[in-house]
């Protein structure tokens, strides 16, 4: 088919492409996608990123070659809400400017915030909407920083929420169990639900060539220290085998500040535990994972985190690494135990010595590593979820 016979898709995310997240979660399905779509992408990209000449230059670069009608628009954060209001009146204005200009017949936002754009859409044109949830996005603004369920923001997202699901032609969420509980409150048809997990791209993230791995035996930990995730949980599984084996090492990779995880684990007593902490590039992630003999994580149990899955854990396993986290949804439970690639541990008992000496032989575990690989390969790949959007862009307007 010829690409000017294709129809027009609206892709609008909050999230900018610049910044590794949007990177790997916005851009890499969009380059697949954008060989049989015209793709018109609307990100809202951080001043950082912007006013980085080569690097908006390479962006710019890399979605010209992919065809993709990229508008990168700076996400602004100014004093009293004005910043926030000048995002929002963008993402209502150059939707509509977008839509009317090209003709756009399908609409898929990422999140709840894009979602703004949507009434005020459908005043000009028809499409088929396509509703990314990736959370229960209200519901984590709750749970993890502190918004009360009376304030005017969190009811005004739920009435999007519902909204925005009831509207919606099709609905991608990241769990099954929170596909299960949108069919439950919204009696929504489960045929339109399509389970896609964050996913790598393996041509990026893969098991690097096998340094000699020193006799320590190291342990990551990906990304944040708080908001979402009980750090000082982590460090009580850390202490513990430490005491059970003092040869432990722990590489902390973030983009936090060093003196914040440095007090936190003061805090924990792990101050003469040999560790690392840095920031780590993309270009960087696959090398340093591959070192390592485990990546591990506690997250908050809540209501908001059985609809989440970080995507630390595809490319933990894309790169043979198991993975030692509580079960913070049925999801990750069924993934952990069914495939044998890691332990799930609620990060509150004491563990014993043949449940640490299990923990221990994830070093020379090659079959494990293998399996990891296998399940990330199942799950996680970037192809498969791009043939399910494909499916979901190519499958009739209700």
């Amino acid at each position: 088919m010829k690409q000017n016979l294709l129809p027009e898709t609206l892709y609008i995310s909050i999230d900018g492409i610049m910044e590794p997240l949007g990177y790997s979660q916005v851009f890499k399905y969009l380059e697949i996608l954008s060989k049989d779509h015209r793709i018109n992408l609307i990100t809202f990209e951080k001043k950082q990123h912007i006013n980085n000449d080569d690097a908006l230059l390479s962006m710019i670069k890399k979605c010209d070659e992919c065809n993709i009608a990229w508008h990168g628009l700076k996400y602004r954060s100014g004093l009293f809400g004005l910043g926030q209001l000048i995002n929002i009146v963008s993402l209502i204005i150059w939707p509509i400017f977008i839509s009317l200009k090209k003709s756009i017949s399908i609409v898929h936002i990422r999140s709840y915030m894009p979602g703004i754009a949507i009434p005020f859409l459908s005043l000009f044109i028809k499409f088929k909407f396509i509703f990314d949830i990736r959370g229960f996005w209200a519901d984590e603004k709750h749970d993890r920083l502190g918004w009360s369920k009376l304030s005017y923001r969190y009811k005004f997202f739920k009435i999007l929420e519902n909204y925005l699901i009831k509207k919606a032609d099709y609905i991608v969420t990241l769990t099954k169990q929170s596909k299960d509980i949108i069919i439950d409150n919204f009696t929504k048809d489960q045929s339109r639900i399509t389970v896609i997990p964050t996913c790598v791209d393996f041509q990026e993230i893969y098991v690097q060539p096998a340094l000699e791995k020193p006799k320590n035996f190291i342990i990551g930990y990906l990304g944040s220290v708080d908001t979402a995730y009980d750090f000082s949980k982590f460090c009580f599984f850390i202490s513990q085998i430490k005491s059970f084996k003092h040869e432990v090492e722990l590489r902390i990779f973030t983009s936090q500040k060093i003196e914040e995880v440095e007090k936190m684990l003061a805090q924990n007593t792990l101050v003469d535990l040999k560790k690392e902490i840095k920031f780590l590039k993309r270009t960087e992630l696959a090398n340093e994972l591959s070192q390592l003999d485990c990546l591990g994580f506690c997250l908050k149990e809540n209501f908001s985190i059985k609809a989440s899955m970080p995507t630390k854990i595809a490319e933990a396993l894309s790169c043979g690494i198991p993975i030692i986290c509580n079960a913070f949804n049925l999801d990750i439970e069924d993934l952990i135990n069914k495939n044998d690639i890691g332990i799930i541990y609620n990060f509150t008992d004491k563990l014993g010595h043949e449940e640490i000496s299990q923990i221990l032989k994830f070093k020379s575990n090659e079959q494990m590593k293998i399996r990891c690989i296998k399940v990330a390969k199942t799950y996680f790949s970037i192809n498969r979820g791009a043939i399910e959007y494909n499916r979901i862009y190519n499958s009739p307007h209700h």
